[in-house]
């Protein structure tokens, strides 16, 4: 089978819709499957990948908008040809574009929902509406998700359900010494070692995050904090950092790869998610495979993962810098690391080849 990938991102890019793509891609390629993408970026296009050029200018306008489905409908009639199924992932202009050229060459498509395109949906997008119409078949990346589509009234086909994002095998368990000699390498003599991996953007709530690391602070002197990722709040985070003093207890790592990523979240004592939204937090899923507990907010995907994974995904409130504090330093009275029921989900869940077979069942029902 013949798949063209159709995604605003690819890594080095670490949100999950270019986590989820990529990955499909090579199990499928394993398994000796065809795969192209169609992507943003600048780079020159290669025999897998094409690439449509973001216009950063005079976006109030619909100009650069216009643009890019220009580029997408240039570059992506040769590319559905030549596939069996088109796989769209989220919702941009390239990905509608993609879509309706699909549907003009009588060629399927999947769509796969990952949280945004369904959270600030208001029921008044005909382009989005028409974008679920049409598709063969429509993936949810969570139940609360799904659930919230359906509470829009969003178009669906009959071919409808929850795909859970799968967790690469890089995230596992590490010895105990190969554990120690991991967080040797990224906090060397920290008692309590929390981590956060999250672009650091505005739904990502990293400013409760410090405001809770200030009142644990004030009782751990041992433990310290490690944000991995980007984004445009990092100065005012640092800042925030500044003020509150926690110079010492605060680390930014930056955008790490994904190896890199896996043992900082294997030498963990637990990792924090702050967010205020999200569906399946692929992060705190890539936490618990390599053992370690999690504490999040009250979004929909945090409550899903306490559903999912019992006492190892504990929930608090969001926007609440207390309770997140207490729920921190109660994971730090009694640390632990996850049950084996934990590691037994996530390998019948949540590993690429169960989710591989799931995307494989829907190709399969889109094309016939």
């Amino acid at each position: 089978m013949n798949v063209l990938m159709v995604t605003p991102h690819l890594p080095p890019h670490q949100a999950a819709n270019a986590l989820l793509p990529h990955l499909l891609g090579e199990g499928l390629a394993l398994r000796g499957h065809g795969v192209r993408y169609l992507t943003f970026g600048s780079e020159r296009d290669t025999d897998r990948v094409s690439f449509v050029r973001r216009r950063r200018g005079l976006r109030v306008t619909r100009v650069p908008q216009a643009l890019e489905a220009l580029d997408t409908w240039r570059k992506c009639g040769a590319l559905v040809r030549r596939s069996d199924v088109v796989h769209v992932h989220s919702n941009t202009w390239m990905n509608q574009v993609a879509a309706s050229v699909a549907v003009r060459a009588r060629k399927p498509y999947v769509l796969t929902h990952y949280g945004t395109e369904i959270w600030h949906h208001d029921g008044s997008d005909e382009r989005f509406r028409r974008l679920n119409a049409r598709a063969a078949f429509v993936a949810f990346y969570s139940d609360a998700l799904l659930k919230r589509g359906r509470e829009l009234n969003v178009p669906l086909p009959r071919g409808s359900a929850v795909i859970y994002p799968p967790v690469a095998e890089a995230f596992g368990p590490l010895t105990d010494a190969a554990r120690r000699e991991a967080r040797q390498g990224v906090a060397p003599d920290v008692g309590f070692l929390l981590v956060n991996v999250k672009r650091l953007h505005p739904l990502a709530d990293h400013a409760t995050l410090l405001e809770a690391m200030a009142g644990v602070a004030r009782e751990r002197k041992d433990a310290r904090l490690l944000i991995a990722g980007s984004g445009e709040c990092e100065a005012a985070l640092r800042a925030q950092v500044a003020a509150l003093g926690l110079e010492s207890a605060v680390g930014f790592l930056g955008l790490m790869p994904n190896d890199a990523v896996a043992r900082l979240s294997a030498a963990a004592d637990l990792f924090v998610l702050s967010s205020t939204l999200e569906a399946t937090p692929t992060v705190a899923l890539e936490a618990l495979a390599c053992g370690t507990p999690v504490l999040s907010t009250d979004n929909p995907g945090g409550v899903e993962l306490q559903g999912l994974f019992g006492d190892d995904v504990a929930v608090v409130p969001k926007r609440d810098p207390a309770a997140l504090a207490r729920g921190i330093l109660s994971f730090a009275a009694s640390p632990r690391r996850t049950r084996p029921e934990t590691a037994n989900t996530i390998a019948a869940r949540f590993r690429l080849d169960g989710v591989l077979e799931q995307y494989l069942a829907a190709y399969r029902q889109a094309v016939a």
